[in-house]
């Protein structure tokens, strides 16, 4: 089995997961991205949602995502820049402003079983506190 065959096997097993935590998430296993439609957003942001996405790593699971993406004309309430966002990148064919967010690398523990090791649902939670306080 090729490696992207088995990272495409590993993405299937995982589609189940992400879509129970966040209904509104996909995997495109072509682009290597995870995306989640209309998320919600507190008070403080330009906008009431947005939707976010984030790189997989082709070498994942033992590589772990890093960064996180929401759509580019987003702001703070007031028009400022937000903090640790790192100006627009293209990602699957469209604009997104990407946000540093990283996991330090021991808090990462991929497993041969999803459901018993870091996983894309638990990276895209933790991601989205990036956006639990308008900064």
């Amino acid at each position: 089995m090729s490696v992207p065959d088995r990272l495409a096997e590993r993405l299937a097993q995982e589609e189940e997961l992400l879509r129970q935590a966040f209904p509104n998430a996909t995997i495109d296993a072509e682009a290597l991205v995870v995306a989640l439609r209309d998320h919600p957003l507190p008070a403080g942001w330009s906008h009431a949602d947005t939707d976010v996405l984030f790189a997989i790593p082709a070498n994942y699971p033992a590589g772990q995502p890093d960064n996180i993406c929401a759509r580019p004309d987003l702001t703070l309430a007031g028009g400022a820049t937000p903090g640790n966002s790192q100006g627009v990148q293209q990602h699957a064919g469209r604009s997104w402003l990407q946000f540093s967010y990283h996991i330090d690398p021991n808090d990462w523990h991929p497993h041969v079983d999803p459901v018993q090791g870091s996983n894309l649902a638990d990276y895209l939670a933790g991601a989205l506190s990036r956006f639990e306080e308008a900064s």
